[in-house]
């Protein structure tokens, strides 16, 4: 049963001075953009007004004067990006800002299964027996103490350009670019990796290459892939970088992502503008598909892809390798849900462990199960005398801060406060879910750890209205930190239930309100076939939808999109 709980506790009635829709004022308050320049602000975001100065980064002058004496010297610069979408959008970021100032670049990204998370020293190896003396880690670096030291040690000086969680002591990096460090004088701390890879890119071409600065715009494509796959809030800077992003995803000039939409049947183009959902559900899966099932380097190349013949062959390879890790992850997260029913109904914390677990997939489980269950939750794949997991928790728990407490029983950790991923030797396994499990507990005592659905608003038919959606779509692009609002109908009555799509999977309703009126409701319920296949006409309902449109025949309608439902008894 998932709880319904209000964020909206009634609707802020128009008045004569009211600029947008009733429903829209109080979302707005309710969001705590009240205040008029800040409102305006919010739902226009301007490039050119709202992008911080790169050189705000207390350290950005050095690294860009360290990049700029590598251009001199005619060194090659190498680049170490983390294996997710997140990182591989950073590598292409720096990579193409760096080719365009003439640096040659070599990129390593890591083998998941093998070498893990972060800077190690068989990129050192790597970057040595190039000659390479720069080192940029990307969306990483911030607790590999050991391999920046030894890089250090051999010659090699590392910048590390992160946005993870900062460690007491931090690595022996010649620099650092992270807006999370405490004495950090950067105004917005939550970039992503590929955001803090921009800013880099940024400043790069504010001092070199300053004629052509608005070139780098072109680059916001990945930027806002990369944002929107790591599930940045879409405040602030992120939102301004992920609106951009999407209007250059529209029309971008990579290949690569023109045949990865094509072959995967992805509707993108000037005409079919993409949004933050279409990012996270059809293309930031499509990148990690790589790391997951083969090595990162593949989305790499694609994007950064120049023949269009050689493009298709990769994205006919990661579609491959993105359909096989849907079906190995459907049947993996049916696994682990089984654990979680039958071992931590009565618990706050969800941890599951297997050999046969992929390690490829296991963060995607522990993020669906985190969400289903609405409890922190950890998916460990078993080696023989050591293994990894990946975390995901949810809104009320720091994830990073319990794990760090527990940090003398791992050997490696890393991430941030809902994502983090470890590495513990399997003597210390069950001293470490006792300590975590109880750390956990006391954290979220007075929390009720139960699956529960925000509405944002109770609204009366009469609310819904073309302006309503229209005001509404301001907010966009939606995701994390700004949710795409949701509310709720009562007693509506069902004039018309039908079940459409391949396998009769939808539900298509008409409901007018039980109370009466003439205005009908046109409702669609994505997979919600099998749940209610027998609702009759009649039946009154009580409903959580989000607002849609809906064109056919050329008309376009407002079409409500349901999200969950509770039958009445008929009267």
């Amino acid at each position: 049963m998932i709880v319904w709980k209000y964020r909206i506790d009634r609707i802020l009635e128009s008045t004569m001075t009211g600029k947008y829709h009733p429903v829209m004022e109080s979302l707005l308050s309710a969001r705590g953009y009240k205040d008029e320049q800040i409102r305006e602000h919010f739902l226009f975001p301007n490039f050119d007004r709202d992008i911080h100065s790169p050189f705000l980064f207390l350290q950005m002058d050095r690294v860009v004067n360290r990049i700029g004496e590598a251009k001199k010297k005619n060194e090659t610069i190498g680049v170490f990006g983390d294996f997710d979408a997140d990182g591989v959008t950073s590598s292409v970021i720096i990579r193409e800002a760096l080719t365009a100032l003439g640096i040659s670049v070599e990129v390593y990204i890591p083998e998941k299964l093998n070498e893990g998370h972060g800077f190690n020293t068989l990129a050192v190896d790597f970057f040595e027996s190039k000659g390479i003396k720069l080192v940029l880690t990307l969306d990483c670096g911030m607790t590999n103490h050991e391999a920046i030291s030894e890089a250090k040690r051999r010659g090699i000086a590392t910048i590390v350009v992160d946005h993870h969680h900062v460690p007491e002591v931090l690595p022996e990096a010649y620099a650092i670019i992270n807006p999370k460090i405490a004495t950090e004088t950067y105004p917005f701390r939550e970039l992503c990796g590929a955001g803090t890879s921009f800013k880099v890119a940024q400043a790069l071409y504010e001092r070199y290459l300053p004629a052509e600065k608005d070139q780098l715009k072109w680059i916001l494509d990945v930027v806002a892939i990369g944002t929107v796959a790591d599930v940045m809030p879409l405040i602030g800077e992120n939102r301004v970088l992920v609106k951009y992003g999407l209007m250059v995803l529209s029309k971008t000039r990579r290949v690569g992502l023109e045949e990865m939409f094509s072959v995967g049947n992805i509707k993108i183009d000037e005409n079919n503008k993409p949004d933050a959902h279409t990012i996270g559900f059809q293309i930031a899966p499509r990148i990690n598909a790589a790391s997951r099932m083969a090595h990162a380097m593949l989305a790499h190349n694609l994007l950064m892809e120049k023949s269009r013949a050689h493009a298709r062959v990769l994205a006919l390879e990661l579609d491959a390798f993105n359909v096989a890790r849907q079906k190995i992850s459907a049947t993996t997260t049916d696994e682990v849900r089984a654990i979680a029913r039958e071992k931590y109904s009565e618990r706050k914390f969800i941890f599951a462990s297997d050999e046969k677990f992929p390690f490829g997939i296991i963060g995607l489980v522990a993020g669906r199960i985190a969400s289903e269950f609405h409890k922190p939750t950890c998916v460990l794949t078993r080696g023989e005398t050591e293994s990894r997991g990946s975390f995901r928790s949810i809104p009320e728990l720091n994830v990073i801060e319990i794990i760090e407490q527990c940090g003398d029983l791992l050997k490696k950790f890393g991430g941030h406060s809902q994502a983090a991923g470890m590495t513990i030797e399997n003597k210390n396994i069950d001293e470490f879910y006792e300590k975590f499990d109880a750390l956990v507990a006391m954290k979220l005592r007075n929390i009720v750890t139960e699956p529960e659905l925000w509405i944002d608003a109770k609204l009366k038919p009469e609310h819904i209205t073309p302006a309503l959606y229209r005001d509404v779509m301001l907010l966009a692009p939606f995701g994390e930190g700004n949710q795409e609002p949701v509310f709720s109908l009562e007693d509506m009555c069902v004039e018309e239930a039908r079940l459409v799509g391949n396998g009769s999977k939808h539900l298509k309703l008409r409901l007018i309100p039980a109370s009466g009126g003439v205005r009908s409701f046109d409702v669609i319920g994505f997979s919600l076939g099998k749940i209610f296949p027998d609702l009759q006409r009649g039946e009154r309902l009580d409903i959580v939808f989000q607002l849609n449109e809906n064109t056919w025949n050329g008309s376009t309608t407002i079409q409500l999109k349901i999200l969950d439902m509770v039958r009445k008894n008929m009267k």
